[in-house]
């Protein structure tokens, strides 16, 4: 007890500096209003299903670039009123998953669209990327932040919040985005980058604290950004200086709605450390979930059961 209490007294007293760069505001704020001069295009198919008590759809829209993002919309059967709805964003390089890993939520009453992100699942991306020479998506346009994988599957979270508010059965109101690992990551900046969330609920989130996450011993999607740097350390300052644009340490920020994170300090995907830099300076109300023993996976009964309540309460 005594490793875990002088742990935990370290993570709750790190609070590194934010470094936004000068022009990071109209960044992201010309990032945001040229996205929505395009339209949705939203498109919905529905889905023969052998659960009966849902309406399956599958939904298509424009995300960043007119690029076709596909996602899950599933709706409770015969619904009567608004529906609150959460907002789903998958680990890096998976996918939405079925239909029926989110009955827990339909029979609950609860709309859901869950999202591939782009290049992964059915989505595509029709993006070019002057720098892709790892093949991965954490490394494309990396080396030019107006064309950089994240700042565009940011934009398609936005814009799957402005689907769901668009939609005269949810209550626009009532939104929770949800994901982990790299949808944790997701979740916490389109938190920052849209009003419209009354929840966020981020599991082991990446793309936090970056530079520090990448010097921690660790393993997952950033180790690609080291392995990028390696191979072009002419490009450190850079690559350092673009991800500050989407780094959550800068984006918390702006986060309003209600949080909350979890985190395993065994993690070496998302290191603890990353994440309480992000948490510890993050001004919305908020809460996070420890659990000294887990490392990158929150898959298990009790967190499960902690998510299941915490929505109910606040949602």
């Amino acid at each position: 007890m005594q490793y875990i209490q002088q742990t935990m007294k370290e993570l709750e007293s790190y609070f590194p500096q934010r470094n936004l760069k000068q022009d990071y505001d109209e960044f992201w704020d010309r990032t945001l209003k040229d996205a929505r001069k395009r339209p949705l295009n939203a498109n919905l198919r529905e889905l023969p299903y052998p659960i009966k008590q849902i309406q399956a759809y599958e939904l298509t829209y424009h995300g960043f670039d007119d690029t076709p993002i596909h996602a899950h919309y599933i709706l409770p059967k015969n619904h009567q009123s608004e529906l609150p709805c959460i907002i789903f964003f998958h680990g890096y390089m998976v996918n939405k998953g079925s239909i029926s890993d989110y009955m827990k939520w339909l029979i609950q009453g609860y709309a859901v669209i869950a999202v591939d992100c782009r290049g992964q699942g059915k989505s595509g991306d029709y993006s070019q990327y002057s720098s892709d020479g790892l093949g991965t998506w954490v490394t494309k346009g990396i080396l030019d932040k107006e064309e950089y994988y994240y700042r565009k599957v940011y934009v398609d979270g936005v814009r799957a919040i402005d689907f769901a508010c668009s939609q005269p059965e949810i209550d626009a109101e009532r939104i929770c985005v949800m994901g982990g690992s790299m949808g944790g990551g997701i979740t916490l900046a389109v938190a920052a980058l849209h009003d419209s969330p009354k929840l966020a609920i981020a599991d082991v989130p990446n793309m936090c604290d970056i530079p520090l996450a990448m010097e921690q011993k660790m393993e997952g999607s950033l180790t690609y950004v080291e392995s990028f740097l390696h191979r072009y350390p002419e490009h450190i300052e850079l690559i350092y200086d673009n991800l500050t644009y989407f780094d959550n340490l800068n984006l918390s920020e702006k986060i309003t709605c209600k949080t909350r994170i979890s985190q395993g300090l065994k993690d070496l995907i998302c290191p603890p450390k990353a994440t309480f830099g992000v948490y510890n300076l993050l001004e919305a109300p908020k809460s996070i979930e420890i659990y000294p023993f887990a490392g990158h996976n929150m898959q298990f009964e009790e967190h499960m059961d902690k998510t299941l309540q915490f929505v109910n309460e606040n949602l």
